[in-house]
């Protein structure tokens, strides 16, 4: 089996890449003109540039491929970007990709959307693959208007789709989120929204990578997919497995939620009088903290059932918590992250 991955030296992209070239599939990578490519250091795949705007690119890379995952988008973490780029990219290039992969014979299609596509859970249960679809932002509307259109191009030719939706992702080569998680909770505190029970996904990336594969080869024409880990953690629970995994003791104090909503709001004006204050995330421009953050991290908004997966797929996942975190300290410490 031939396949292409787009978004492949990206974080989720570059352990799929890992995963199946490490099981001898052969592996056509689209990265980027000018990328970095650290990610894909030592991986035995064929990198091709383009970018998946440019139908032209992806007809250099798709020819004898079996199977397409496409993974490559503009994320809600990516700095200043406009909404006319998140539509270029995450909706033009996903029709892109589709169109090419058709014309080119390609089998099927795997798209990642997002849990961003749905949004929150609005009465407290759990979301499902038939949960109302309702995106908090420019992010998730576009993964929505994506998953869209791959609904609707099921069934052109010979083309088949399958859609899994990605919760909140950790592990090894993320630099964006996480790892500000995890060098704020080395430092031995990690104030709580609220009695910090609130129930969210915390998804170590190749449980990730083992869902994706499985839609991908056992998923039904047409089926969406929610893909994590064995289970739901509580905020509080993943801030302990985190210092458990580092062997610090990690001071919880809890914050009521209408402090935390005051302290949120003043983050977020600080963030807007003083672009360049030094407590935004490099990375995202974004203040640490917002009302966003309070209203994730003080009730049980963001977590999912998994269900048709497990029965549709065979889905199970391979780590825990306390596995996942284990090897991410692990990779952060040889880095210098931690």
């Amino acid at each position: 089996m031939k396949v292409l991955v787009t978004g492949a030296a990206g974080f989720i992209g570059s352990h799929l890449v890992e995963a199946l070239t490490g099981d001898g599939i052969e592996v056509v990578s689209l990265a980027q003109p000018g990328e970095c490519l650290d990610n894909l250091h030592g991986t035995p795949c064929r990198i091709v540039f383009g970018d998946i705007r440019d139908r032209d690119a992806l007809r250099t890379a798709l020819p004898g491929v079996d199977l397409v995952y496409h993974l490559a988008a503009i994320s809600r973490f990516d700095r200043n970007v406009p909404d006319e780029t998140y539509q270029a990219v995450n909706v033009e290039g996903t029709r892109n990709v589709l169109e090419t992969a058709n014309e080119a014979g390609v089998r099927r299609v795997l798209f990642t959307a997002t849990i961003e596509a749905v949004g929150m859970s609005s009465d407290g249960r759990p979301l499902t693959e038939d949960s109302p679809q309702v995106p908090r932002n420019i992010y998730g509307a576009t993964k929505l208007a994506a998953e869209n259109l791959v609904a609707g191009f099921r069934g052109r030719a010979d083309l088949d789709t399958v859609v899994v939706r990605p919760p909140m992702t950790y592990g090894p080569r993320e630099m964006l989120l996480h790892s500000r998680l995890f060098k704020v909770i080395a430092k031995g505190i990690y104030p709580l929204v609220g009695d910090g029970q609130a129930l969210t996904e915390f998804c170590y990336v190749k449980n990730q990578v083992q869902g994706i594969r499985l839609a991908a080869e056992r998923g039904q024409p047409g089926g969406i997919y929610f893909i994590s880990d064995p289970r739901s953690y509580t905020i509080e629970e993943i801030v302990r497995a985190i210092a458990s995994g580092m062997q610090v003791r990690v001071f919880t104090p809890h914050l009521p939620v209408p402090l935390a909503l005051t302290i949120g709001f003043g983050f977020e004006l600080l963030s807007k009088l003083l672009p360049f204050y030094p407590f935004l995330i490099p990375q995202t421009g974004r203040p640490p903290f917002s009302r966003k953050t309070v209203a994730w991290t003080s009730q049980s908004r963001l977590f999912v059932d998994q269900t048709k997966a497990r029965r549709e797929l065979g889905y199970e996942p391979r780590y825990d918590l306390a596995g996942g975190i284990r090897e991410t300290i692990a990779w952060y410490r040889q880095r210098g992250v931690l």
